[in-house]
Order: structure tokens, then sequence, then C-alpha cells
């Protein structure tokens, strides 16, 4: 099944397999979250569920940043189409309820993490539908070594993307070297790995702009270059070229005067 994200659909041009379990790996500020809130709501707008695990922020953030992109959180959520696992508030101390969980978990306990999101799953009867979003991985590391976390995505490959056909995403942060060793070491785990970055060249003269590259998608074709994309008010969408080469040649003379 394609995605309906223009950048994401040209490198993987015949869709992902609704039974992977895809890594999105990339440093800090180069677009994982605004990819993965508009591939949740891709699915809600075609009316299927999103099980979203916040690890990295609260259930309110995320459907606040639904919201940012003029995409219907709250309704989402009242539809029962965004089922959100709190396993985020534990992690600071005090428990404070949000509005937009269905469940809470402890995330220093990982087989009751487990439990849930495989439970949740089951509970919503997802078969051959629907979108598992696990945000993030690094936010584990903290409280477990890293065969309990293997151990986890195991399980959401087996008994979520495999068993239910439940296309399922799972968010690493790279930003030190201790994290980008990590990736390697587990790409191997995924059926699908999707890299985001900032342009290093065009960086350097000022300009961030983001790229995603689908290293790999088992059974389907992909295309293996850096794609360039932005994030807009919309969501995630091409670049414009034509803006994007009027603003290097801008920068390019402005360096030149500055010589």
């Amino acid at each position: 099944m394609t995605i309906g994200i223009e950048p994401l659909d040209v490198g993987a041009p015949e869709g992902i397999l609704r039974t992977s379990t895809v890594l999105i790996a990339g440093e800090s500020g180069t677009g994982k979250s605004a990819l993965i809130a508009h591939i949740a709501a891709n699915f809600m707008f075609k009316g299927e569920k999103c099980v979203y695990v916040a690890l990295d922020d609260s259930p309110d953030s995320f459907v606040e940043q639904l919201e940012s992109f003029r995409w219907p959180g709250r309704d989402f959520y009242a539809r029962e189409l965004l089922y959100i696992i709190d396993g985020y508030t534990y992690t600071t101390g005090k428990y404070l309820a949000s509005a937009y969980s269905k469940r809470s978990v402890n995330v220093q306990k990982i087989d009751e993490l487990t439990y849930s999101i495989l439970n949740s799953v089951e509970e919503l009867k997802l078969d051959g539908s629907g979108v598992l979003i696990v945000d993030s991985l690094n936010d584990l590391l903290y409280f477990h070594d890293m065969s309990k976390i293997v151990m986890l995505i195991k399980s959401i490959r087996a008994h979520v993307s495999k068993s239910r056909k439940v296309l399922s995403f799972i968010v690493l942060h790279t930003d030190t070297e201790e994290m980008m060793e990590l990736e390697k070491n587990i790409e191997h785990l995924f059926d699908g790995v999707i890299y985001t970055r900032i342009n290093e060249d065009l960086r350097k003269i000022g300009i961030p702009l983001k790229e995603l590259l689908v290293k790999k998608l088992r059974g389907v074709p992909t295309n293996p270059f850096w794609i360039p994309y932005a994030v807009t008010s919309s969501g995630v969408r091409p670049v414009d070229f034509e803006k994007l080469t009027s603003l290097i040649k801008s920068k390019l003379e402005e360096y030149e005067r500055l010589k």
C-alpha cells in the first residue's frame, strides 16, 4: 500500500507491505515527528485506526501536533480512530492522566509495555488494517538493556505486523555516535529502514534541507536515493525546486559579498 506522502512514495513507488515493521531513524530536527504524524493522519483519514505509543512526549503533544497541521486530532480521538498508549508520564516522576490516553504503562517494566501494545491491537480487532507507531526506542534505552528491546521489536514484528498485517513504524533518534552504531546493529531486525537527514552541503551555507532515504523494504522495490522534502503547514511535501534553486543562488551571492 502507498502511504500517500509524495516524498515517501517516490522512495517506495509500489508502497509498503502491511506485514512490515519499519525503522525510521535520523537526527533530531530532520522531520521524523512530522513524517510519523503525517503517516498516522493519512491512515485515520481513510478510517483506519492508529495505535500511537507515546514514549518521547505526552499524548496531548501528539494530538496538538496533528492539530498544528490542521488535521482533526481531537476528532480522530473522539471517533476512536486514535488510540494512544501513554508510556511518557511515568518517566516524569509524577503521573498526570491525559485526556487522550487510552492506556498508561510504566516503561520501566518492558513486559508491561509489550503486553499493552499486543493487547491493544487485539482489543481493537486490527487485522489487515491500521498502523502502529512507537515513538521512540531511545526512551527505553534509559531503563533496559538491548536484549529486552530486541525482544520488543521481535514481538511487534511477529505478533502485530506478521500475524495481524498491521503496518508498524518504530522511531530511533540517532543524535549520538552510540545511537548511530545502535541503528546499524538493529536494522536487520526490520523489514524496512527509512533514514532522515539534513543535507550536509546545504547546511554549510545555512539551508536546512531535509531529505529521506528508503534504504530497504522487504518484498517491494525502492528508489534508494536521498529525496528532499519540506515540512509545511499541511505536513510533509515535495520541495519546490525553483524556490530552492533561488535560495541557493541567493546564499552563494551573499557569501561572495562577504569575501
